[in-house]
């Protein structure tokens, strides 16, 4: 354990990463069903982790830290050296349109970051409604030095309002692991 995971969270329980939780559904469910590991959320809009954060006041979790700033530079920046178990990116926006793909959120730089933040075994959970940006973040995260994981995707997460509504031709997920 870190000593900055150590002064966030008071405790040395391992932490887990959800980068855009959106309405935190995952990250309260993850927070409940795992009172012994430490979740940290990093979104992007500074009203969307507001109201995340005042659902996990008003839900009393204390394993539970939200924060609004881009993930790219949290992780590469700050997120110490082999300190997270694990990753979790689901339904990051894909910037489908050829232009807009550098904008994206997973590319092989911050897949280097993901991998160098990463416990030995740790793993990257990721999840999206488009074949095409799964194989993009496939890619990246392979060319970043995480391998392919034969493993459950991830564990069992509540499938949300934004799943429901553009996932309905069927969810693509994979998880991806650091030796």
């Amino acid at each position: 354990m870190s000593a900055l995971w150590s002064f966030v969270f008071g405790n040395d329980r391992p932490v887990e990463i959800e980068i855009g939780p959106g309405r935190g559904d995952v990250l309260m469910t993850f927070a409940a069903a795992r009172p012994e590991v430490n979740f940290f959320a990093i979104e992007h809009v500074r009203g969307a982790a507001e109201y995340v954060q005042a659902r996990v006041a008003h839900a009393g979790f204390e394993n539970v830290r939200v924060l609004a700033a881009d993930a790219r530079c949290v992780v590469t920046r700050i997120v110490p050296p082999a300190s997270v178990a694990a990753y979790h990116v689901y339904f990051p926006d894909p910037w489908p349109k050829r232009r807009h793909r550098k904008r994206r959120l997973v590319d092989v730089q911050l897949a280097a970051a993901l991998r160098r933040t990463l416990v030995r075994g740790g793993a990257v959970h990721v999840a999206t409604d488009l074949p095409e940006l799964f194989d993009d973040i496939r890619a990246a995260l392979v060319a970043g030095g995480l391998q392919p994981s034969s493993a459950p995707a991830a564990p069992a997460r509540p499938v949300t309002r934004f799943e429901r509504k553009y996932a309905a031709a069927g969810t693509h997920a994979g998880s991806f692991v650091a030796g």
